[in-house]
C-alpha cells in the first residue's frame, strides 16, 4: 500500500497542542477519520511514539476546520480528543485551549478577511453548537505570534487571543443545570455520598468540595500517588454522567463518555506551589481549582472548565457560589491552578450566563504533511 500524506498544522493552543485539518483536505468519507487520526496521534500506545500526540490528553486533539455557510460565523470548527491508550475518539465536546488556535489558523490560511490591527473571526463549534468570538492581532497578513501577553503553564510571551464563548450554558446537555438542582447529593457507588453541583456551561463539569474528599485542594502531585482519590472520583464522575443524560450506566461512562462531565475539586484561597515550584497567593485568587481529566490530574486548567467555573461562581445556590462574597452580574473570577493563576471574565444577566471570556496565546509549531 502507498504512503498516503494529508495536509496539516502542528499548533501549540494556550496549554494544549493539536494537529489542525482543512477540512477539504480529508476524505469525504468520514468514516475514514478515525483511522486517520489515531495512526496520525500514534494511539493506542502510552508514549504515541508513532505518531504526533505526546502521550498525555493535552497533547493528543485534534481539530477540523473550514469555511461556514453560517451567517453569523466565518469559520466552523470541530474537535476531536483523541484517547492515548485505547483506539477511541471522544467528539461529545469542545476544548476550550485548541479553540484559541482557530482564529489564527484561519487567519494565516487565508480563510478570513483580515482587518488591521485586529481581526475578529466568529466561529461556530458544531461539537457544542455554540459561537466563539476570537479578537486576534494581526500584522502582514498573518495573526501575530510575538506580544506581551503571558499565560500559567506557557513559557515567554506572546500576542494575545481574547476569546469569548457566547451563550455557554448547555452546551452539551442542552441545559444550564442538566439535573435541574443548583447542588445535590451523588451516591458513590460502593458507600458514601458527596455533595456536588453539577453545571454545564461550554462543558458539564461537577463541581465537588476538596474537604469532603479529605484533601486540602492544594494537591498537585499527591493526585498521581493515590490511586483510591481518583478512581472515587470517577465513580463521582461516572454517577453524574448517567444524571446528566450522557450514559444510562455508570460502568459504561469510561469507555462511552471518557471526557464528559468532568470533574473539578474546589477549595477556599490558600497559598501553595505549583508545579514548578513557584510560590501561588492565595490574595492572588478567588478560588482555588483542581480538574481531573480523564483520569489524572490537569496540569493546568480546562478553559471550558474556567469558564463553566466562572459561571458557577456567580449562580446563586451553587457550591462554587457559596465560596465568594457577592460579585454583582459581571465579574473576573481568579483561579489558582497546578500552573499558577487564570482569570476568567464572565458575564451573567438574570441567571442567564451571557458570555464568558479569557485570554489564551497560540502559535504554530510547524505545517505539511501527515504521512500515514
Amino acid at each position: 500500500m502507498a504512503i498516503r500524506k494529508i495536509p496539516c498544522a502542528y499548533m501549540r493552543c494556550g496549554t494544549s497542542k493539536a494537529v489542525i485539518f482543512n477540512k477539504k483536505d480529508l476524505p469525504v468519507d468520514q468514516n475514514e477519520w478515525s483511522g486517520i487520526f489515531l495512526k496520525g496521534m500514534g494511539s493506542p500506545d502510552a508514549k504515541q511514539i508513532d505518531g504526533m500526540g505526546g502521550g498525555t490528553p493535552a497533547t493528543s486533539k485534534i481539530a477540523i476546520v473550514s469555511k461556514s455557510d453560517r451567517p453569523d460565523a466565518d469559520i466552523d470548527y470541530t474537535f476531536c480528543q483523541v484517547a492515548v491508550n485505547e483506539p477511541v475518539l471522544i467528539w461529545n465536546a469542545n476544548c476550550g485551549n485548541t479553540s484559541s488556535a482557530i482564529g489564527p489558523y484561519a487567519i494565516d490560511e487565508g480563510m478570513v478577511n483580515v482587518t488591521y490591527p485586529e481581526t475578529t473571526v466568529r466561529i461556530f463549534n458544531t461539537n457544542t453548537q455554540k459561537l466563539i468570538e476570537e479578537h486576534v492581532l494581526v500584522e502582514d497578513g498573518h495573526a501575530a505570534v510575538q506580544g506581551n501577553a503571558s499565560i500559567s503553564g506557557v513559557p515567554g510571551t506572546a500576542a494575545p487571543v481574547k476569546m469569548y464563548f457566547v451563550d455557554p450554558g448547555g452546551a452539551v446537555t442542552g441545559k444550564l443545570f442538566p439535573t435541574g438542582h443548583r447542588k445535590e447529593m451523588l451516591q458513590i457507588p460502593g458507600g458514601g455520598e458527596i455533595e456536588a453541583s453539577i453545571v454545564d456551561c461550554s462543558n458539564p463539569i461537577v463541581f465537588v468540595r476538596a474537604a469532603d474528599l479529605n484533601l486540602k485542594g492544594t494537591e498537585i502531585k499527591e493526585f498521581g500517588e493515590n490511586k483510591d482519590l481518583l478512581n472515587v472520583i470517577e465513580k463521582i464522575r461516572s454517577v453524574a454522567a448517567v444524571k446528566c443524560g450522557i450514559v444510562d450506566q455508570w460502568e459504561d461512562a469510561k469507555v462511552k463518555s471518557a471526557a464528559i462531565p468532568k470533574v473539578v475539586i474546589i477549595s477556599s484561597p490558600q497559598d501553595y506551589r505549583n508545579s514548578s515550584g513557584s510560590l501561588v497567593k492565595g490574595s492572588a485568587m478567588d478560588l482555588c481549582v483542581r480538574a481531573i481529566n480523564m483520569g489524572s490530574l490537569h496540569k493546568d486548567y480546562p478553559i471550558t472548565a474556567a469558564i463553566c467555573t466562572g459561571a458557577a461562581a456567580l449562580l446563586s445556590g451553587t457550591i462554587v457560589n457559596e465560596m465568594l462574597p457577592p460579585q454583582g452580574e459581571k465579574s473576573v473570577i481568579r483561579l489558582g491552578h497546578p500552573g499558577g493563576i487564570l482569570e476568567v471574565s464572565m458575564e451573567v444577566r438574570d441567571g442567564k450566563v451571557v458570555k464568558g471570556g479569557i485570554i489564551r496565546t497560540a502559535r504554530r509549531i510547524m505545517d505539511g504533511n501527515l504521512y500515514l
